[in-house]
């Protein structure tokens, strides 16, 4: 059977507001999906009732298409769909056509077509299994773990089965606290190197009085070439930068280096918006990250919780994964993480 690798990402879902939760997230969806219309019909059997229509989203929906109660977890499959959109298509029937007064070639046609009657394209794909209060999943394109934050808040929130009015839950990453001897404590400073992200730093320093200061440095990270012009010709003129430009080599390109601070007393929402963006870093790249606490580091890959495992393919070249493979192996995760101590059942 065929199969591909892909990462799978882990979160913790804690409450983030003054309404307590009452039951766990594993709970709460089950719940959720259970409740029943006027026709005695529970949400499980309704799918245009679980599709929820992103109000920032462009047009986007995100549709719960299979999904099931596994008994020891739920686990179900998140479609993000475009509600109008356009696909290039490639039509390989070959015809004669003149390109320029001198140029005639024989061409493929290309062309943009909207997605057929009753369908709708797929821009991404989200496979999560939900235990207790630990949320695992992969993910494909353009799904994110924002929109799957807005899908179960929409889902869950304000049902009688779930979590009542008012509560409020994040998605918080989680960092593998066997690497260090004792908790890290507050957030100081995080790094991402390697893999497929851009490369930056974000530090929080004390200052000489003691005085607990918010600094944000953002270096290393690559900038477009067409980006980066811009910002060299305000450092350096516009005659530098063309001298510049023309004394580069085929295999040279330029890049900008950026510095942002910002100084002050650190607060609660500072920190919290740290711990939010340490969250945000598993979402963005394969490679290495680093995170620094007042009371230690956690850093080689394993800061935040996620391992990339083997899946079954639907078939040979295909995206799809097959849905009861994926359930099978997340719950493999599931029981890793936890014999490894990384979390708690």
């Amino acid at each position: 059977m065929a199969t591909a690798y892909h990462m799978v990402h882990y979160r913790k879902v804690v409450q983030s507001g003054a309404v307590e939760l009452g039951t766990t997230f594993e709970s709460a969806c089950r719940g959720a999906l259970g409740e029943e219309d006027a026709n005695k019909n529970a949400l499980w059997n309704r799918v245009f009732d679980r599709v929820f229509t992103d109000p920032d989203g462009m047009q986007q929906q995100i549709i719960l298409n299979r999904v099931a109660d596994l008994t020891s977890a739920v686990f179900g499959e998140m479609c993000l769909v475009d509600t109008k959109s356009m696909q290039a298509l490639l039509a390989q029937t070959p015809s004669t056509v003149a390109l320029s007064q001198v140029t005639v070639a024989e061409i493929y046609d290309l062309h943009e077509s909207e997605a057929p009657t009753g369908s709708q394209f797929v821009r991404g794909m989200a496979y999560w299994l939900a235990i207790g209060d630990h949320l695992f999943f992969v993910r494909t394109n353009s799904m994110s773990p924002r929109l799957m934050h807005k899908y179960f808040a929409w889902l869950v929130a304000g049902k009688p089965a779930a979590y009542p009015n008012g509560a409020e839950f994040a998605l918080q990453a989680e960092f593998n606290k066997a690497a260090v001897p004792t908790n890290i404590g507050d957030i100081k400073a995080f790094r991402v190197k390697g893999g497929s992200a851009p490369q930056f730093v974000a530090n929080v320093v004390e200052d000489e009085t003691k005085e607990v200061s918010t600094t944000k440095k953002i270096a290393d990270r690559f900038v477009a070439f067409s980006q980066a012009l811009p910002i060299i010709r305000a450092i350096l003129g516009e005659e530098k930068t063309e001298s510049l430009v023309k004394s580069l080599g085929p295999q040279e390109y330029l890049s900008v280096d950026a510095s942002v601070k910002v100084r002050g007393r650190r607060t609660e929402a500072s920190k919290a918006k740290l711990r939010e963006l340490t969250s945000s870093l598993d979402d963005l790249t394969d490679g290495t990250i680093q995170i620094e606490g007042r009371n230690g580091k956690i850093s080689d890959g394993d800061a935040i919780l996620r391992t990339s495992m083997p899946f079954a393919l639907v078939a040979e070249g295909a995206s799809l994964l097959d849905f009861n493979n994926v359930a099978d192996q997340l719950q493999v995760v599931y029981s890793r993480f936890v014999q490894d101590g990384m979390i708690k059942p």
